[in-house]
């Protein structure tokens, strides 16, 4: 990445400047000066955050947590940003925050309701039908490499387990049905925790030192 050599670049300027040496993996990651900046859309040169559109609902979100800015970074790509606006609306306002389940508030509450990581259709898989490990992984990879055969034949076992379960087949068919659209652009939280911990790190030098 570019960026890796931009931030290697204003280290180099820091310590020549000011005699610093910063680790830039041990910058502490709950600066309010760097949620700040993000809040006023003032991202150019933040990695993953620059785009206009991007600007505009990091101003309307105001983002205070490292965990909107996860969300954010895999939200905003075609497909997932149609749920931006419901992902806003709950941070800002939690009384708009609604569950098809209450038993879904464990997994979806840090993303205000909205369903944003393989992760969560994981956890989520084994509470409502009681998935093994195996199986909600296997539904994990189905939606990541788009395998919709393979989707369809989860179906079974989901309604089947989560009707067990006491829940009625109305619902799970509405929560499979939700699942199957967002297996077309569904991203795991592990990767973009590592897209957005570098956006952070990019945002804080921007906030403390944004000559270099």
């Amino acid at each position: 990445l570019t960026t890796l050599s931009i931030i290697n670049d204003a280290l180099s300027l820091i310590k020549t400047r000011f005699g610093k040496e910063i680790d830039i993996e041990k910058v502490p990651g709950d600066g309010p000066e760097v949620y700040s900046l993000y809040a006023r859309g003032d991202t150019k040169s933040i990695f993953q955050f620059e785009s206009p559109g991007m600007k505009e609902w990091l101003v309307k979100l105001h983002p205070e947590h490292f965990e909107d800015l996860i969300a954010m970074n895999a939200l905003y790509r075609p497909g997932p940003m149609d749920y931006i606006p419901d992902f806003v609306a709950g941070k800002n306002d939690p009384s708009k925050i609604t569950y098809d389940l209450p038993d879904m508030e464990e997994y979806l509450k840090e993303t205000y309701g909205v369903t944003v990581y393989q992760e969560q259709v994981m956890r989520l898989s084994q509470k409502i039908a009681g998935f093994s490990r195996g199986k909600a992984d296997k539904l994990r990879k189905a939606m990541g490499k788009k395998k919709k055969d393979v989707l369809d034949s989860l179906k079974a076992s989901f309604m089947e387990g989560g009707t067990a379960n006491g829940y009625s087949s109305e619902i799970l068919e509405k929560i499979w049905k939700d699942w199957a659209a967002f297996a077309k652009y569904a991203f795991n939280k592990s990767h973009a925790t590592c897209y957005a911990w570098v956006s952070y790190q990019t945002a804080w030098l921007k906030a403390h030192y944004p000559s270099e």
